[in-house]
């Protein structure tokens, strides 16, 4: 279909592809969702006034480059702004109120101050939106394309007690998943000439959603690369609603966990994947509760400048334990050339020449 208006024009894929279903499953999700694609393309199409989110930085956040593809889509709906708390109190707001309609927080890896973690309780207290995307575990396979072996470290960040207050902990593990994506694998002998197989990687879920909740529902496939497992926890006033979680078959490694390609040669025992249904992606709703509620001084509590709230109105938040869902691959061959989000390694073609992990058999 082509959506016109005015001087505009854009095209629809009416027929939406899922991953494992059979086609009439994909006709009828495809029917049942064309009342939300119509209305979402006349959105696009008419829209005057683009509300402003912003990618935080100063953390070890994910770079510009590599949140490029999911920024332009953004882009769409959204001005997108990156930004450095470093402290200043009216970073993300302005005196009429949030600048910003909300933040995301992209693989960070680098303590936060309590100076900038009271900025971002202080903007979902005024009702600012924030989608998290926090990692636990220090784990990258990039140590894996010279060496066979690497390990997963616990990496705090100084968000625990913030992500507790407001109703979730994210632990301090690897998940392990037989329903996994492929990575190509060098299985030749060394000295030989390179032999790439794919094989499935279990630290790389391939999440299913499940959920019919309206933010998940119908999607495709999702991959997660070295994700931890979220538990809820009680939260006053907070409604908890998980919106992907692993397979049946799931393992919980606790970190430091020493990773070896050499696992790729083992048959997974599905005995030992007996922890089904992690949850991987969890939505918050309510009145959030300040985390520094009693623990700042009277200074600052009344201070009219900052404007200190200790409850915010109704509000949302999305916490996410794994920051490379959204990540695109870059190379400098061609120069800063970007994979799209959602290309699997198996699928990239490397401009660097750079074709897959193991220096030689596994």
């Amino acid at each position: 279909a082509i959506f016109s208006y005015k001087e505009r024009e854009l095209p629809l894929q009416l027929l939406k592809s899922r991953m494992g279903a059979p086609p009439e499953v994909m006709i009828n999700s495809s029917i049942q969702g064309l009342e939300y694609v119509f209305s979402n393309m006349i959105r696009k199409l008419i829209v005057d006034y683009k509300p402003k989110i912003a990618f935080i930085e100063g953390h070890g956040e994910l770079s510009e480059i590599e949140v490029r593809d999911i920024s332009r889509t953004l882009s769409e709906y959204y001005r997108i702004e990156r930004v450095r708390i470093d402290g200043q109190i009216n970073s993300l707001s302005t005196s009429k109120g949030n600048s910003y309609k909300a933040i995301i927080i992209a693989k960070p890896n680098l303590a936060f101050s309590e100076k900038d973690k009271f900025i971002i309780d202080q903007f979902i207290m005024k009702g600012g939106k924030v989608l998290w995307l926090v990692e636990t575990v220090l784990a990258s396979m990039d140590s894996l394309i010279t060496s066979s072996t690497m390990f997963g470290i616990p990496n705090s960040i100084n968000l625990e007690d913030q992500l507790f207050k407001y109703g979730v902990r994210i632990n301090t593990n690897l998940i392990q998943d037989i329903q996994a994506v492929s990575i190509p694998v060098n299985t030749a002998i060394v000295g030989n000439q390179p032999q790439w197989e794919l094989v499935p990687w279990i630290y790389f879920p391939m999440i299913m959603p499940v959920s019919k909740h309206p933010i998940v529902n119908n999607l495709n496939a999702i991959k997660f690369e070295f994700v931890n497992s979220i538990d809820t926890v009680r939260a006053r006033g907070i409604k908890k609603t998980v919106l992907l979680t692993t397979s049946r078959y799931t393992r919980l490694v606790n970190a430091p966990v020493r990773i070896s390609l050499r696992i790729i040669n083992e048959l997974p025992d599905e005995k030992f994947f007996n922890k089904p249904f992690q949850p991987v992606a969890v939505l918050l709703e309510g009145e959030f509760q300040s985390v520094f509620q009693n623990r700042i001084p009277p200074k600052i509590k009344n201070s009219e400048e900052i404007g200190y709230k200790k409850k915010s109105p109704p509000n949302k938040m999305i916490v996410i334990s794994d920051g490379d869902i959204i990540r695109n691959h870059a190379y400098s061959k061609p120069a800063r050339t970007v994979v799209p989000t959602g290309v699997t390694l198996a699928e990239q073609t490397y401009g660097d020449g750079w074709g897959g992990f193991g220096a030689g058999s596994p």
